[in-house]
């Protein structure tokens, strides 16, 4: 390592206190998606005090409809270095589930923390570093309303990390959307007595069934990685009276975001035919999609390589893999290239735990899966140096990205 790495990994070492009793107490606070007021103020402070400026709450704009979301959670911290140098960014995410930090937020949230204080030092001669505070990704997701009101604006090369059952580089994610959750997908009917006057109804739950019907008929017409959830919320108030409103939750995942506007395309029809059938209106709209990253594999196998300077066995990590889940983080790595490192929180032969699960929530705040986040910082923190603070390899790196990109 060059004498500047080497300070930089000496700031993350010297902080490693700091950083354990940050993600511990966010852990403590288990704050679910909107309602992280103490997690992102703990944070924002600790910021402040490593001389950041923060900037406390952010009025992002929805994608689609364009209107403005206030995100009182949401935070932008700015550390300036070198002026006109390359722009680091670092996301954060705090919020938790029910079950508590069963996703390991709070490791995300000390990691990215503690690899803002070593590029911080690393930085000061080179370009800027911003942390992102990134809340309610269990929920609706926040960082495509950040990124669209121009917050990223600046951001050559973007952090993130997450645990996960081995080491990894990849930005994998389904890309995902949904019906808007004011009212999802509602059919409205027209009620009356089931049995003494049936005919006069319009059920809005035939709607919603048929409707179920059709998805269940495109499941053997469509790509084997696409996926279809649903429930049906509402369904009439009593079993003597024809619905006259009816909801149906639904979530479209593909690994490919023009396969996912195919999938809404066709399930609109779906819908229309569901209309037509039973003489009922549906009334709803398609959130903005969370898509998949653009790809940058030569950045994935640059922090892959950077590992081994960090004991790291390189080999451990493994690229082509196909997305399971999905994160509002594929709405920024599809505009922005983009890093995300996953690390295990559990000893080599142990089961890895389950996502969500309340077993995860009760091993987030221990000992070794924090001291894993901060091994997790300083292969963040070497990636973004070694890559943003080369203006060879950054540039070579955006080339990279815009020959991947697609509209």
């Amino acid at each position: 390592m060059t004498p500047n790495e080497q300070r930089m990994m000496e700031v993350i070492d010297e902080n490693r206190e700091k950083v354990h009793k940050l993600a511990k107490k966010v852990w403590e606070f288990k704050e679910v998606g909107w309602e992280e007021f103490q997690s992102s103020t703990l944070i924002m402070n600790a910021l402040e005090k490593e001389g950041f400026e923060v900037q406390r709450g952010l009025v992002g704009k929805h994608p689609k409809f364009h209107q403005d979301i206030d995100m009182p959670t949401a935070f932008k911290a700015v550390f300036k270095g070198k002026e006109g140098g390359p722009v680091i960014g670092l996301m954060l995410e705090y919020d938790a589930l029910p079950n508590g930090h069963a996703c390991g937020h709070n490791l995300i949230a000390a990691s990215g923390f503690s690899a803002a204080l070593g590029l911080k030092e690393a930085f000061k001669d080179i370009g800027s570093v911003i942390v992102y505070g990134t809340p309610a990704e269990e929920l609706e997701g926040s960082k495509h309303y950040i990124l669209e009101g121009g917050y990223m604006d600046e951001v050559d090369l973007m952090l993130a990390n997450h645990y996960g059952a081995e080491w990894g580089s990849e930005v994998t994610g389904k890309a995902i959307v949904w019906p808007t959750h004011d009212n999802w997908l509602t059919f409205k009917g027209r009620s009356a007595h089931a049995s003494s006057a049936p005919e006069k109804g319009r059920s809005a739950l035939d709607a919603v069934m048929l409707t179920c019907m059709g998805l269940e008929f495109m499941r053997e017409h469509m790509v084997e990685t696409n996926r279809i959830h649903y429930i049906i919320s509402k369904g009439g108030t009593a079993a003597n009276s024809v619905p006259d409103e009816a909801t149906l939750n639904v979530e479209v995942r593909t690994n490919d975001s023009a396969e996912l506007n195919s999938m809404m395309h066709r399930i609109d029809n779906v819908i229309k035919g569901a209309e037509l059938m039973t003489d009922t209106t549906a009334v709803y709209k398609w959130d903005a999609p969370w898509y998949c990253a653009t790809p940058v594999p030569s950045l994935y196998h640059n922090a892959a390589n950077y590992a081994a300077d960090l004991g790291i066995d390189s080999s451990r990590f493994t690229f082509g893999n196909l997305p399971k889940a999905s994160s509002d983080l594929g709405c920024v790595a599809y505009k922005i290239p983009t890093v995300e490192i996953t690390f295990p929180i559990v000893h080599d032969g142990e089961p890895v735990p389950v996502g969500h699960a309340d077993e995860t929530a009760l091993l987030t705040c221990q000992e070794y899966p924090i001291d894993q986040c901060i091994l997790a910082s300083k292969l963040m923190a070497l990636t973004g140096l070694r890559v943003a603070g080369d203006p060879e390899k950054l540039s070579a790196l955006k080339a990279e990205f815009a020959k991947n990109y697609r509209e």
